[in-house]
């Protein structure tokens, strides 16, 4: 007499348990994917700020090294740092106590 093959049949609550932790594997998975997109996502939004922050600063920078190339700024500094004074100006300087 031949060997029959035994179907191997799951029962009802067992389909439903591995159902179930399938669900329960993929949502556990979305749930940290979604974290850490949106951790991501904060990284870029700070990046972003600090990228932001270094532009507005190198413009400040370049307005002033245009300035340091002005006659004005030439004039500021020549009087403040090295006292020099223009022809015929007085220069008054007060005594301290």
């Amino acid at each position: 007499m031949p060997k029959q093959k035994r179907k191997y049949v799951l029962k009802m609550r067992a389909k439903i348990m591995l159902v179930l932790l399938l669900l329960g594997y993929f949502l556990f998975v979305m749930a940290e994917q979604e974290i850490a997109l949106s951790r991501q996502r904060a990284d870029i939004d700070s990046l972003v700020q600090r990228i932001e922050q270094a532009q507005y600063d190198n413009e400040v920078l370049k307005r002033q090294i245009e300035y340091t190339k002005t006659p004005e700024y030439i004039e500021k500094i020549a009087r403040s740092r090295l006292g020099w004074v223009k022809d015929n100006e007085i220069i008054f300087i007060e005594k301290k106590d």
